[in-house]
């Protein structure tokens, strides 16, 4: 279902009229089965398959664990038992939830890894066969891959490991916990919601609130401006840069590449926006995803403002899995017997960050070029906390000021040209042609392209050129606001109705009017929906 189709709207009126009209106690049963009936629409009657089996093998895993968890507190607690006994029943009970876990880890992982990965995984090994000259092929499979499988995926075994924690007491409502698994917004390209953040909210009685229907509202228009004025035409020029990039100079190619940035942001955050919004017009608030990421002064810090639930979730549970095991520990004491405390410290922290970056990189896509972008953005990030010494002597010798603005604005400039060099292998075709790029790129820099209409000739109008430019300063704009705490929706929904209307049908008018609906528009695309 196309998030700017008629249907998703009639869909999202008929379910908001429903669900607050029904009595509070059955609400969740209205998002479930609008949950259901969205999924099988966008997804598929297979690809429901999949996010059953993941809610149903968690659901029963989580409830294995802590039956086990239960038991062994009620053991403990026994009159007369020794703290070695404890112990071993301690040792015992985290064996066995250990178990569960890891299978159904294995099994919501391995679907994962199978539909996304299998397919490339079985063309590599064909094209290493024909190198060593080996006759045999094994053939392509061509697996279906469900939408939004990386998200549900991520999800519900975030839950898991949490309840193997003991942070929280398993679920023992299974159609609850599948409309936690299922929720609708969510299933495009995420967030990635946390259990103890989003369940309740999603089973709670929730009463018709005029303030929350009008931000999420202007959330939602302000999400299909992003996308269909900005991103779309953004595409276009994209689209065009990288596909015949032998034919433009250096300058050119470089101000494409820096342009798709801006339109996987308006893309993506746009998504965002409608999803989010869409969420609180039902009185359910989900998990920011993106906080002006472009006011970033570090790559480290601009992940922490990008995909901000898949950068929570890998700190959460593969970052700190990492660093707290055993392994890691002894490593630590190794390296600070032969590095000294700070540095033995330092490095293991260092590769744990960059296994995270490299699985960040793989997440992305069955692509080479993605685990070279993972590989990518974990050098800079490793090297900022490495070199963090030597980085803040030489600001001691020059007598930076760190508080000055021009010294903010080259730590913002500075990060938007890695980032900016890094959408390169994201974008490209492969690693060859991304680094074809990158050759053409400094063989002829040029900036006064700029000025001799090369830009109006890469697919977009000068007409449109000048109406994209004002979009994008408006995305600025707003993001300023955002970033200096004056969210522009909340100001708007809280001003007179007249005030209210005015800028609603203005926005409404400049998505209808300005939006680019041309040939080869897709509606429902995003580019992280089948992430």
């Amino acid at each position: 279902m196309a998030l700017f189709s008629i249907h998703f709207i009639v869909f999202m009126i008929v379910t908001t009229i429903v669900f607050y009209t029904v009595a509070g106690r059955y609400q969740w049963i209205c998002l479930l089965a609008a949950s259901m009936y969205f999924y099988f629409v966008s997804g598929g009657a297979a690809a429901m398959i999949f996010i059953f089996v993941t809610a149903c093998s968690t659901y029963y895993a989580a409830l294995r664990i802590d039956e086990v968890t239960q038991k062994y507190k009620a053991d403990a607690k026994r009159e007369g038992i020794t703290r070695e006994e404890k112990k071993a029943l301690r040792s015992a009970a985290d064996k066995v939830k250990r178990r569960w876990m890891i299978a159904a880890l294995l099994i919501n992982f391995g679907i994962l890894v199978v539909l996304k990965y299998g397919a490339f995984a079985v063309s590599n090994i064909d094209a290493l066969l024909e190198r060593t000259g080996v006759a045999a092929r094994m053939p392509v499979p061509a697996f279906i891959l469900p939408l939004g499988i990386s998200f549900y995926t991520f999800q519900s075994m975030g839950y898991l490991i949490d309840v193997q924690r003991g942070k929280y007491e398993a679920d023992r409502h299974f159609w609850k916990f599948l409309l936690f698994v299922s929720y609708f917004p969510q299933m495009i390209q995420g967030p990635i919601g946390r259990y103890d953040k989003l369940a309740h909210q999603l089973t709670a009685e929730h009463k018709w609130d005029d303030l929350q229907l009008r931000e999420g509202f202007l959330r939602m228009l302000w999400g299909f401006f992003k996308k269909i004025v900005i991103a779309e035409r953004l595409a276009i020029i994209v689209s065009e840069v990288f596909t015949n990039h032998r034919e433009y100079s250096g300058f050119v190619i470089f101000g494409g590449v820096f342009l798709y940035g801006l339109q996987i942001y308006a893309d993506f955050s746009g998504g965002m926006d409608i999803i989010i919004g869409a969420s609180q017009i039902l009185g359910v608030k989900m998990s920011e995803n993106f906080r002006q990421p472009f006011f970033a002064g570090s790559v480290s810090e601009f992940w922490q403002r990008w995909h901000m639930t898949l950068g929570a979730w890998m700190k959460d549970y593969i970052f700190y899995s990492i660093t707290f095991s055993g392994w890691f520990a002894s490593l630590q004491k190794r390296l600070r017997r032969s590095l000294g405390r700070y540095y033995g410290k330092i490095v293991p922290t260092c590769i744990a960050s960059f296994i995270v970056f490299t699985i960040v990189g793989i997440w992305h896509g069955a692509n080479w070029k993605y685990l070279v972008y993972g590989f990518y953005h974990a050098v800079f990030v490793f090297s900022d906390t490495l070199l963090e010494r030597v980085f803040e002597r030489q600001r001691q010798f020059f007598h930076v000021n760190v508080k000055a603005f021009g010294w903010k604005m080259f730590r913002i400039l500075r990060t938007i040209l890695i980032v900016t060099f890094g959408r390169y292998l994201s974008r490209a075709e492969s690693v060859r042609h991304a680094f074809a790029m990158y050759r053409e790129t400094f063989r002829s820099f040029n900036p006064w392209v700029l000025t001799d209409g090369t830009f109006y000739r890469l697919g977009v109008s000068e007409r449109n050129c000048h109406m994209l430019l004002l979009a994008v300063l408006l995305l600025a704009a707003v993001d300023i606001l955002n970033e200096n705490g004056i969210v522009v929706r909340t100001v708007i929904a809280r001003q007179d109705v007249v005030t209210r209307w005015v800028v609603m049908s203005a926005a409404i008018a400049a998505v209808l009017i300005l939006g680019t609906y041309g040939e080869g528009f897709e509606a429902s695309a995003f580019i992280y929906q089948f992430f």
